[in-house]
């Protein structure tokens, strides 16, 4: 029963994406790092805990409102994912409360940083623009999740701006290595959500949630995975032409062999082989980690 509590805690914590999230805005202050940008610790310290909480703060909200911010990468066995009907419960009080709780938190932290002009005004643009699309995920009466915008969002939300966040207050401005080094990215993590919705395709159909998979249909969705996969290292390629250095984007094409794996193996979904998630999962986290440890190790490290 305590087994069942603490895995049902980490399924509402997402740990997955909350630690995209975080080494994301971590490679981002390692760019201005990098960059050779003065380090203010304070400030890069007070960034996470606003990122930390305002994730936290949505994901508990959404699973209140049973519009959870995405689909767990590891889901419980019956646990409550597709159960939209369930009636209200003490475990749903205290989701609300933790929620309500983590928000005020946020809500403070903002106004402490805004009073003391800790940081510029883009970086308060950026952090509206987060909470404001992390908001729109959950709320249960705008159903973004099955708009087939909910897959692009939320990558938006996890991959592209928690960087922006690390980056802008050491640095000051941007830089085109962040472009260059970021938006490759966003098409990886947006195949590794392609998976996810592909598992859950079934049920998703049952309860009519249309999702982005749904609409296109799952082979099309297939299609799309593998061209992402692609897209994004062609992309990572095209960064070391528009100057990114080898040193930070080379070590990258690592990751490019599992890449191939998996865009074979699910062109072979279409002829009817084998669906085996154990390999699937690890592979499409794989495609989308291996980067993006590398270029944090790059960036701090050189």
């Amino acid at each position: 029963m305590e087994e069942r509590k603490r895995s049902k805690l980490l399924d509402h914590l997402r740990p997955v994406h909350l630690l995209t999230a975080l080494a994301l805005y971590l490679t981002g202050a390692g760019f201005a790092h990098y960059l050779g940008a003065r380090f203010d610790t304070s400030i890069f310290l007070l960034g996470l805990l606003w990122l930390l909480l305002v994730l936290e703060g949505i994901f508990f909200l959404g699973d209140y409102f049973q519009v959870p911010f995405q689909t767990a990468i590891f889901p419980l066995e019956g646990s409550g994912q597709s159960s939209r009907n369930v009636s209200k419960s003490r475990q749903d009080s205290l989701l609300l409360y933790a929620s309500l709780g983590l928000l005020t938190g946020t809500a403070v932290m903002t106004a402490m940083l805004v009073i003391n002009r800790v940081v510029g005004p883009a970086v308060y643009g950026l952090m509206a623009l987060n909470f404001l699309l992390l908001g729109l995920l959950v709320l249960p009466g705008l159903r973004l999740d099955s708009s087939g915008l909910a897959e692009f969002i939320t990558s938006l939300s996890l991959v592209v701006l928690p960087p922006a966040l690390g980056f802008l207050p050491q640095y000051g401005s941007f830089h085109r290595y962040l472009y260059l080094a970021v938006f490759p990215l966003f098409p990886l993590h947006l195949a590794l959500i392609l998976t996810l919705r592909l598992r859950s395709y079934a049920e998703d159909i049952r309860r009519q949630q249309r999702t982005l998979l749904v609409r296109i249909g799952w082979k099309k969705g297939v299609f799309f995975h593998n061209l992402l996969v692609l897209s994004g290292f062609l992309l990572f390629g095209s960064a070391l032409l528009f100057g990114l250095p080898f040193r930070i984007a080379g070590t990258v094409f690592v990751a490019l062999l599992p890449a191939v794996y998996l865009v074979w193996y699910y062109a072979g979904l279409e002829k009817g082989a084998p669906v085996r998630w154990q390999l699937i999962i690890p592979l499409s986290l794989a495609v989308f980690g291996l980067p993006v440890y590398l270029l944090l190790f790059a960036a701090w490290i050189n």
